[in-house]
């Protein structure tokens, strides 16, 4: 951008000299039709709605679109044009629409190939959520059956707890310490964990269930009548190839946790 600058500047040096030469005639009108063609070709080169950089960008447009419509991956060379020539307020907004196109189109190696170049671009914490909506969207696209994976808990409360409400999570193994799934329950013997109960999307039962993660299982329950808080941990050996699980919690697996 600079280097632009700087060239029409040095444009200007020979029409300058002209215009300061004794024997010039209809200076003003020299130097109005000289500014006028360098600040048009200014325009035309570094401006808003700059016509070559218009075509640039429609060009850039059609080569990803076609490599959509082809479900091939992103090439190298349109990744840096892209980068290069693309505002930064709008690399977003054009790669949401990307990917979303590749997903509703089941062009797949596409949508992971913008998918892997598309993060870096996800900056502030609302992109984040939407790139991470994304993923999970085109994860649910690829494997169907695992867009409704559940974890169904069955439990035998102590029996000195007949009225409790408590709390369960789960959490992946040697994993962050950030729940997969969490849900609150009253006097529920049985109940579901679904992917809509994990706090950021994609980090999910799905997710989990299609890497092959063995899970930590943590439930609370709190018991008014005895003042008393029970808890139990389990590690579950799951199905993974399977989009339902389910397990039992026993009446002696429960430990009461001292107040």
């Amino acid at each position: 951008m600079f280097f632009i600058y700087f060239l029409a500047f040095f444009a200007f040096i020979p029409i300058l000299a002209y215009l300061l030469s004794q024997n010039t005639n209809n200076k003003g009108y020299i130097f109005g039709i000289s500014f006028l063609v360098v600040l048009v070709c200014l325009f035309t080169v570094v401006g808003k709605y700059s016509f070559l950089g218009s075509i640039k960008n429609q060009k850039i447009n059609s080569e990803i679109l076609m490599n959509i419509n082809v479900n091939s991956k992103i090439s190298e060379n349109i990744t840096r044009e892209f980068n290069n020539n693309i505002s930064n307020e709008d690399k977003v907004y054009w790669l949401q629409s990307y990917i979303n196109k590749a997903i509703e189109d089941s062009k797949f190696i596409a949508a992971e190939s913008l998918i892997s170049i598309s993060e870096q671009y996800f900056q502030t914490t609302d992109e984040k959520f939407i790139f991470y909506t994304l993923y999970t969207k085109l994860r649910d696209a690829k494997f169907p059956d695992f867009a409704k994976s559940k974890l169904i808990i069955n439990l035998n409360s102590p029996p000195e707890c007949s009225n409790f409400f408590g709390t369960a999570e789960v959490f992946i193994m040697n994993g962050p310490k950030i729940p997969i799934a969490l849900k609150k329950f009253t006097n529920s013997s049985e109940f579901e964990l679904e992917n809509v109960h994990s706090s950021i999307p994609g980090f999910d039962l799905a997710s989990a269930y299609l890497n092959q993660e063995t899970l930590d299982l943590k439930v609370s329950l709190n018991c008014p009548e005895t003042a008393s808080i029970f808890y139990s941990e389990n590690a579950l050996l799951i199905d993974n190839n399977q989009p339902v699980n389910s397990y039992n919690i026993k009446a002696n697996e429960w430990f009461k946790r001292e107040q």
